[in-house]
């Protein structure tokens, strides 16, 4: 009766089969994006987090006719190209050809359209491309999904994607071109195809013009890239878990802080604050704004934010990191999905606040030069670092459930813009008051968006000191980033 047993379960094992990992052939040879630094860091990715064996292959440097190792496109299940002009010719350029010709699997990112020099014809006969150029260097461009396009399998888990690289002319596409995605600038004269597919002989192809070298930092980007090979391939994709989020372990260490707030004259007041239950949001500190002077205010100021916040981590204060409408940056990022998996709490009933209007008029937009309004941002600052143990959300319920759920009461607001966001957002300090937090303004570390030609005609350091005053009199008290540190260490004087 054993050894039936056994049997039966041996014959049950022998008809289990076990999906082999993708095999996925990466193809750099892209110099002026640093493909090799960008697909060095993509070949890790898909590995760590997908079911995935992945070779990568380099053009030598640098004179880029010579790609060692593409015998790899014989074996593979997809390939991805990403390169530019490569002047390979004779078996190597028969190699990839024959590739193609097959209609084997592809996915091809930006200057892959015009990858093989001896063979620009591959972008229209098989991308099914147009690439005529690119728009200048500048402007951020603005992507969408085609409405239609929205549940195609490659956008599955993927947020909104901005790039800092150029847009690029690729209209119109061939016929039998699927577009998914669209993007413009203020400059573009409308939407150009940013990312498409195609069958060619028979084979699945995808492309994307975006590429760049921070594109590939961006979790939304990594990610859809990832589901265009397995989309190419016809095959499920094979993600593997991701990690949990370590709970966040409270520190219960005393800030004696000096506030200060505002009658008619400046008054200070002393509190004690628990580090545990106190919380740091950097409100919208972007890596770039369609202004350029607020661009250059914010990156002056970044570098001491990061000090204060790096002060204040580690004495326990939970830090949020708020740039807004760029989340899918961060997607998979420790810090994203503590806040996202905190359980949902119902604010509590909204406070009334008084409050005139600000002391600037801001209508103008607030910027001293003559620019277009457009959302520049991918981003937060880069010299502001995010740490795992974070909180990254630009919803202000979202963070109400994380503060209801770890017990945080205090709420200090640095960032920007002062007269804007850092007032106005859902978790601005006019939100969080109405919800009853303690909340402090960063004086020093905020700046507002004014133009001296507007009313009150002043500078723009005073126009920001109206609204920090009008703060501190209307809506809560202020600190200094210095005062904060001083908290932080224990020996504030």
């Amino acid at each position: 009766m054993r050894s039936t047993t056994f049997a039966a379960l041996a014959v049950l094992l022998s008809m289990v089969t076990y999906a082999e990992p993708l095999q996925v052939c990466l193809v750099s040879g892209s110099f002026e994006y640093d493909s090799h630094t960008s697909l060095e860091a993509f070949e890790h990715y898909l590995e760590q987090q997908f079911d995935v064996d992945a070779a990568l292959i380099k053009a030598e440097r640098p004179r880029g006719d010579d790609i060692p190792g593409l015998e790899a496109l014989d074996t593979c299940d997809v390939a991805l190209f990403f390169t530019r002009r490569q002047e390979i010719k004779g078996e190597q350029l028969a190699r990839v050809r024959a590739y193609c010709d097959a209609g084997r699997p592809l996915v091809a990112v930006r200057t892959a359209s015009h990858g093989f020099q001896a063979w620009l014809a591959f972008d229209r006969d098989v991308l099914g491309g147009n690439y005529e150029g690119h728009l200048g260097e500048g402007p951020t461009p603005d992507t969408q999904v085609v409405p239609s396009m929205r549940e195609h399998p490659v956008f599955e888990g993927v947020g909104q994607i901005r790039s800092r690289y150029s847009l690029y002319k690729t209209r119109p596409l061939a016929h039998d071109a699927e577009k998914l995605m669209i993007g413009r600038t203020p400059f573009s004269d409308g939407w150009q195809p940013v990312t498409w597919t195609r069958i060619h002989n028979g084979g699945r192809v995808f492309y994307s013009s975006l590429g760049g070298l921070d594109d590939f930092k961006h979790a939304g980007f990594r990610r859809m890239l990832a589901n265009a090979l397995f989309w190419a391939a016809e095959k499920p994709v094979a993600m593997k878990p991701l990690p949990p989020v370590p709970p966040r372990t409270p520190r219960h260490n005393t800030l004696e802080l000096t506030l200060r707030t505002r009658r008619e004259t400046a008054e200070e007041c002393v509190v004690n604050w628990d580090a545990a239950e106190t919380a740091v949001i950097i409100c919208d500190m972007w890596d770039k704004h369609w202004c350029d002077f607020a661009s250059q205010r914010v990156a002056e100021m970044a570098p001491r934010m990061n000090e204060v916040v790096s002060a204040a981590r580690d004495a326990g204060v939970f830090i949020v990191h708020a740039p807004s409408e760029t989340l899918g940056f961060y997607a998979d990022h420790p810090a994203r999905r503590r806040m996202q998996q905190a359980p949902p709490a119902e604010p509590p009933t909204e406070r009334a606040l008084e409050e005139p209007p600000l002391p600037i008029d801001d209508s103008d937009g607030g910027c001293p030069e003559d620019q277009v309004q457009y959302g520049a941002w991918t981003r937060q600052q880069p010299a502001i670092e995010i740490h795992d143990e974070d909180g990254i959300s630009d919803d202000g319920r979202e963070m109400h459930s994380f503060f209801a759920q770890a017990g945080i009461k205090h709420v200090i607001i640095m960032g920007v813009h002062t007269n804007m966001c850092v007032v106005g957002r859902s978790f601005g300090i006019r939100q969080m008051r109405r919800w009853g937090y303690d909340v402090v303004l960063a004086r020093d570390l905020t700046d507002t968006m004014y133009n001296p030609a507007m009313p009150p005609h002043v500078p723009h350091n005073r126009g920001t000191e109206l609204v920090v005053q009008h703060i501190e009199r209307h809506l809560c008290p202020s600190i200094t980033g210095d005062a904060l540190v001083r908290a932080c260490a224990g020996n504030e004087e």
